[in-house]
């Protein structure tokens, strides 16, 4: 992507170039569209994190190169005695760059030279009216003023050595100002506006002795104390509890003084304690089973400099642990369904031996009132007033415990049958379905409990 945005300035580049050695050709081919230096919409963050400075650091500078050549056009024209061409450039140069002061200046003086008979006397009689302008200005100690005049002069007329002459001694007066400006500035611990007066001395008179140096220093000095009231603005904000924003103010402290020993000391403490509570904090919720919330505890102590493979660790053990309650979960689910499921078939296969035994009872009743009584007129009399003696409770008791000699008949297990139908018979004697059970059992496997 860097090789296309540069072949695109290039191309640019090299098609001002073109315009510029062409100054014969129709003006309007002297300017491009600026929005065509636009190349495209870069849509990566980090690509234009990368590049777009050094882009528009680019095309300032190519722009500034064209307009410098179409101004070296009109000036030529100016020279000539083409003021209307030379306007007419100027007009162009700044409907791009507003700002550009020599185009101005060369407007104004082709504004006033318009329709001029001698084009040349005027322009000189021009430049002479800007210098006297100028020392009228600077008789009245209006200095910049002056020295306004006296640049439009030079620019009108380079070769003018008594207004570059005027020019440089008011710029020299002007720097002396702006420098005794900045002293008085450095000794009310004014630092910021000594800068700014310093640096407006050196651009007035890049060869002032000493500023250089003395720039330095208050810089240096400047950054100090900014340094030490972003350091207090940090333990405000940490004395407020907002340790993130104090952090923050601690980079910055960094970043303008990399060696600041109290900013490096007071940064690694604040981070070592956030660390420390983010990895008590998750112990915590570990040990409460919030395992995703000790998990994300324990990732934040990293952003404060926690150690990562210990957090890892950590992190790996809640994880794991985790895993082995839900295989629990899913194991004690499973055991409580098949659970579930025995008791529901046990439930089941009673319902079905139960309806299996009522219905024999109910065939036992129809094959007894189809042959008649078969006991003598004695032994029904005794069952009959046996039967009269025994309560209902007991008649229930007794027929449960007969459906669970059933029930143990049926899995082959005599000897709990037997056990369970003798106890039938003994809360209702006249209960026939235990009798018939024993009788069976008897018939099979004899009294004398030799059941198998």
């Amino acid at each position: 992507m860097r090789t296309l945005i540069l072949l695109g300035v290039w191309a640019a580049a090299s098609a001002w170039g073109q315009e510029r050695l062409a100054p014969t050709r129709d003006a309007d081919g002297l300017f491009l569209d600026m929005a065509k230096l636009n190349l495209g919409t870069i849509t990566s963050e980090e690509d234009k994190k990368k590049y777009i400075y050094t882009i528009q650091l680019e095309k300032a500078r190519m722009m500034r190169k064209t307009l410098n050549g179409v101004y070296e056009n009109a000036f030529d024209l100016y020279r000539k005695g083409d003021f209307s061409g030379a306007r007419e450039l100027t007009g162009k140069i700044l409907a791009v760059d507003p700002a550009y002061e020599d185009a101005s200046i060369l407007q104004r003086a082709t504004i006033e030279l318009s329709g001029s008979a001698k084009p040349y006397a005027s322009s000189q009689k021009l430049v002479e009216d800007r210098f006297e302008e100028g020392m009228a200005l600077y008789r009245q100690g209006r200095l910049v003023e002056a020295a306004g005049r006296w640049e439009e002069a030079v620019k009108l007329s380079p070769a003018n050595l008594k207004a570059r002459w005027w020019l440089r001694k008011v710029r020299n007066e002007l720097a002396e100002d702006h420098f005794r400006r900045g002293q008085k500035a450095y000794r009310q611990h004014r630092l910021r506006e000594c800068l700014d007066q310093w640096y407006a001395a050196l651009v007035l008179n890049p060869r002032y002795s000493r500023l250089a140096a003395s720039i330095a220093k208050v810089e240096a000095e400047a950054r100090e104390a900014d340094a030490n009231e972003r350091l207090q603005t940090a333990l405000n904000l940490y004395s407020q509890g907002l340790i993130d924003e104090s952090i923050k103010m601690l980079d910055e402290v960094l970043a303008l003084g990399p060696g600041n020993v109290k900013a490096q000391k007071l940064q690694a403490e604040i981070r070592a304690e956030m660390a420390s509570q983010h990895v008590a904090a998750g112990r915590k919720a570990y040990e409460t089973r919030r395992y995703d919330e000790a998990q994300a505890e324990w990732k934040k102590a990293v952003t404060y400099g926690y150690d990562t493979r210990a957090a890892d660790q950590l992190i790996a053990r809640a994880k794991e642990q985790v895993r082995r309650e839900e295989a629990a979960k899913r194991r004690a689910a499973e055991v409580a369904k098949q659970k579930a499921e025995e008791e529901k078939r046990k439930v089941e296969e009673e319902a079905r031996l139960a309806a299996e035994e009522k219905k024999k009872q109910e065939e036992a009743a129809k094959a007894a009132a189809v042959s008649g009584p078969t006991t003598t007129p004695k032994t029904d009399a005794s069952v009959t007033a046996a039967a009269a003696g025994v309560s209902e409770e007991n008649k229930r008791q007794s027929q449960q415990y007969y459906l669970s000699g059933i029930i143990y008949y049926d899995k082959g297990d005599f000897e709990k049958a037997r056990n369970e139908w003798t106890h039938s018979l003994q809360l209702d004697p006249s209960n026939p379905d235990a009798k018939a059970g024993l009788e069976r059992i008897n018939s099979l496997y004899g009294s004398g409990g030799g059941v198998p």
